[in-house]
Order: C-alpha cells, then structure tokens, then sequence
C-alpha cells in the first residue's frame, strides 16, 4: 500500500500544482472565468492535501520530499489547452485513488478508505466543473 500512497500523493500534488500553474497563466478574452475556474480546482485540491497525507503517516508511510517537485512541464496556447491537461490529470489522480481504496478495502484499512472516497468525491466535482467548459468550448 506504500507504493500506492506515493503514487497517490504525488498524483494530487502534480493536479495542486498544474491548477495553481494554469490559474496563474490564465491570459486571453476569456482569462477571468478560466482564471477563476483554476483557482476553484487547486482549491479543492488543496482542502484534502493533508488528509491524504496525514493517512500515510498514520500508516508510517514515510512521504518523500520528491512528490512535491513533480510537477509536470505544461505546453499551451489556449486556456482550453490548460483545461485538457488539467482534466488529464485528474483522471490519473482519480485512477491512482481508486487502486488505493481497493487495496485499503482489501486491509481492512476503512478509515483509508473513508478518505479517498471523500477525495474521489471532489475529483468528480473537478471533473463535471473541467468537462463542462470542455463540452463548450
């Protein structure tokens, strides 16, 4: 389950920082609604940072300080593009959750799995949010 939490917390660190990154280079016609759109999303994701966290410590999961230097390189010309990769992302950090509540289901481990329901929740309010302007655009 460490490899999975690590995989986790580096997934929703990656999402915190390319949201935090999209809604500081947000630019064009429609730069405020993308700009405030941006900051909704690292919003949410930053609400849950430390639970997810806070669970691995209290498994005596060691969290290295490499998660919090993996933000991946973005290339872009509009704030659609932002937009996909930011839901790209999501879906990653949704899949890596998934693996982790099953694997905690497996333990017995219900107070883990208690929580990433919790966060798999908010990647679907991302999702709807992100997919909606998506549809629009």
């Amino acid at each position: 389950m460490k490899i999975l939490f690590i995989q986790a917390l580096e997934l929703q660190n990656n999402l915190l920082g390319a949201s935090r990154l999209a809604h500081w280079n947000s630019e064009g016609l429609d730069f405020y609604q993308f700009h405030l759109l941006f900051e909704r999303i690292y919003g949410i994701v930053e609400e849950k940072v430390d639970l997810l966290a806070e669970q691995a410590r209290g498994m005596r999961i060691e969290i290295p300080a490499s998660i919090f230097n993996s933000v991946p390189e973005l290339e872009w010309e509009t704030c659609k593009d932002l937009t996909k990769f930011i839901s790209d992302l999501n879906q990653e950090f949704k899949a890596g959750l998934i693996r982790l509540r099953k694997e905690a289901d497996e333990a017995g481990e219900y107070g883990v799995v208690n929580v990433v329901e919790d966060i798999l929740s908010d990647c679907n309010t991302t999702h709807y949010l992100l997919s909606s302007v998506l549809d629009i655009l």
